[in-house]
């Protein structure tokens, strides 16, 4: 499961195996693409009559984009996500400028050849399959029985045999390398199953690994009773202020990881208040990140919870606990709020007050998703001193999403691949250091507990890692703000947490229930774990050791004491069974 190039491995072989085991793959493609003409001709066998030439066109050309589209955008979407085409990409399908600017920094010359080279293979391949279809054709009992034939032969091909078993994506599956694997796995079938499936088909039962019951009760063990009080604030009802920091991996963390400099001042707030240096992102996309910092709710193997209404109105939230306190909720952020259903979650659940692009000097919409981190932060400023108290918000920052256009360059950074990263956290952490700076002379600060944390991690070029392994959802999570209790400040929290631990850990903090938050063990548990899920896999991190697992090709690594392998892998395959099981009934 490394992300490793293939060059470290012969490229023949890669690329002949590859073939080989994604074969039944490309079949089923194949005949996805040319079912619909050979339908189109049967039914011309049967009523004795022609279709127009330009019908058979309209198949050729869709079959054809589709295919090209899909093969094109594929690498990049891998390249940057750590996974293919899937139904994710739909949540952002409707916002294509947005989507765009997520892949982040593409290599054009490299991308442009590649689309013309390949174009122009399809554009051969569509020529001569029109001219084989304007033939001229004899209709006769021969014709239609050999119609018949390639109707069946078609329907084997595009199941994959004529056993019980449909054909799937793990049947492309054959290395330890997740590089191998997504070569092997044809983009346009696999793009066609999550287009075409909905959420009930694409999980059913494939995530039940022991009966409901016994999952519940062997969840509830892991979410061990926390009795200790954790109290933050001496003030009953503070304001609460959340700032969601964008790709702040800790990795970028001098204090946390040891790795990089690209966050100073983070660092030093951290020293200066409470740090847990052990918190772990839910989910790897902003929205996920969303939910679960202010619903608690972790992220989905194969969904994102924030798109379904119904189930998204379901989720408990500290804002809709707050709001029945009389608190004012608001929510700002530079980009465009409707992005992946963002606001529609925001209004269910309690922060009505939102400012996004839309609302901002159009000369501060410098970025290209929007506005840069010191004008969003610097409206916040304004805007609360009118903020009606008690009151709730969340700043969501996004100078540190690709594509990195901030107004800064570092003069001791790295100038690597990594460095238009890197240096989009230095000019955030510096944004956001600014921010604190002005809020703590405001009015409302003495009585504000404010909660930094990351929506998630991020890829900065660690060696020897797993692109899904725990660096990458090692997020930082630091509690300040006048109203933190002094002998909070200076602490170090080496506990593992997860970010889902925000809503219970402030209500608890603040002497309400928090009960409905149930997902994440306590501050002081004494069999603390974080698990998060990436697109059909899962990670899991407990006190000594962590695993990662790949859900399709069944693929596990494991780090740490061997005694501990096995009951992490099913703790991590109960939660997980759980989690989907509670996602369909809501």
């Amino acid at each position: 499961m490394y992300l490793k190039s293939q060059l470290e491995e012969p490229f023949l072989r890669v690329w002949a195996m590859s073939a080989y085991s994604g074969f039944a793959l490309d079949l089923s493609t194949v005949m996805y693409c040319v079912a619909p003409l050979i339908l189109l001709m049967f039914s011309e066998g049967v009523f004795r009559k022609r279709w127009p030439d330009w019908f058979y066109l309209f198949f050729i050309i869709l079959d054809l984009f589709c295919l090209f589209a899909i093969t094109i955008a594929d690498p990049e979407l891998f390249a940057q996500w750590g996974s293919k085409f899937n139904n994710q990409v739909m949540v952002y399908i409707s916002h294509p400028k947005e989507m765009a600017i997520s892949t982040g920094s593409v290599n054009w010359f490299k991308t442009i050849l590649y689309s013309a080279l390949f174009a122009l293979c399809l554009l051969l391949i569509g020529r001569w399959l029109f001219k084989l279809i304007k033939k001229n054709r004899t209709y006769s009992i021969t014709y239609t029985i050999t119609e018949l034939i390639l109707i069946g032969v078609a329907f084997i091909m595009l199941r994959g045999g004529i056993g019980v078993a449909t054909i799937s994506q793990s049947s492309a599956i054959y290395s330890d390398n997740r590089l191998h694997n997504a070569a092997s796995i044809n983009s346009l079938w696999n793009a066609l199953y999550y287009a075409f499936n909905d959420v009930e088909s694409i999980y059913g039962d494939n995530f039940k690994v022991i009966d409901g019951s016994e999952a519940i009760e062997a969840f509830k063990e892991q979410i061990s009773a926390d009795t200790a009080i954790f109290d933050l604030t001496d003030i009953d009802k503070p304001n609460i202020l959340i700032v969601t920091l964008e790709s702040f991996t800790a990795s970028g963390s001098l204090l946390l990881e040891g790795y990089n400099d690209c966050m100073p001042n983070l660092d030093r707030i951290a020293k200066e208040n409470l740090c847990f240096t052990q918190c772990y992102s839910s989910g790897d996309r902003t929205e996920k990140g969303l939910v679960s910092i202010l619903s608690g709710y972790p992220a989905q193997p194969l969904s994102s919870v924030i798109v379904f209404p119904d189930k998204m109105s379901a989720l408990p939230s500290i804002g809709k606990t707050l709001k029945k306190l009389d608190y004012s909720g608001h929510f700002y952020y530079g980009g465009d709020a409707e992005f992946a259903s963002m606001k529609a979650y925001l209004l269910v659940h309690g922060l009505d007050n939102i400012v996004d692009k839309r609302s901002l000097n159009k000369s501060w919409l410098t970025s290209k998703w929007g506005a840069h981190d010191e004008f969003i932060y610097k409206r916040f400023i304004d805007d609360a001193k009118g903020f009606k108290e008690p009151f709730i918000a969340n700043v969501l920052s996004l100078s540190s999403h690709e594509p990195y256009d901030v107004p800064y360059s570092s003069n001791d950074l790295k100038k690597d691949e990594w460095y238009p990263y890197k240096n989009s956290l230095r000019y955030a952490d510096q944004c956001l250091a600014d921010f604190l700076e002005n809020c703590s002379k405001q009015a409302w600060y003495n009585q504000t507990l404010i909660v930094l944390i990351a929506d998630h991690g991020h890829e900065i070029g660690l060696k020897d890692k797993l692109f899904f392994g725990k660096e990458k959802y090692h997020i930082p999570l630091i509690v300040t703000g006048g109203a933190l209790s002094q002998k909070w400040r200076g602490k170090m929290m080496d506990m593992i947490v997860s970010q889902t631990i925000v809503p219970s850990m402030l209500l608890s903090s603040m002497g309400l229930p928090d009960s409905e938050f149930k997902w994440q063990t306590g501050v002081f548990s004494p069999r603390p774990f974080a698990q998060y899920h990436y697109n059909n896999g899962f990670g899991r991190i407990q006190q000594n050791s962590s695993c990662v697992k790949d859900n399709i090709s069944e693929q596990y690594d494991f780090f740490g004491d061997r005694k501990d392998s096995f009951p992490i892998l099913k703790a991590g395959k109960i939660f997980q069974q759980v989690l989907v099981e509670d996602f369909m009934k809501k």
